[in-house]
């Protein structure tokens, strides 16, 4: 059986040990199912475990459009 990725949603004990929420974890698929329906958790697809990757400079376009150059 197949291991799924998720991420939780809410605070869980797994294996004896307290986990916060937004804890990643690869379970059994029927386990992370489970813990899916019970709202507890959510499955992390490869879109979802790739940060984003937005900028914190405020150059962008608009201000390269306006620069007078050499």
């Amino acid at each position: 059986m197949p291991n799924l990725s998720i991420e939780l949603l809410q605070p869980h004990t797994h294996a004896g040990q307290r986990l916060p929420a937004g804890a990643r974890l690869d379970l059994p698929e029927t386990s992370a199912r489970w813990l899916i329906a019970q709202g507890v958790a959510r499955l992390v697809t490869p879109e979802s475990s790739i940060p984003s990757l937005k900028s914190s400079r405020r150059d962008g376009p608009a201000a390269a459009a306006s620069s007078t150059g050499d």
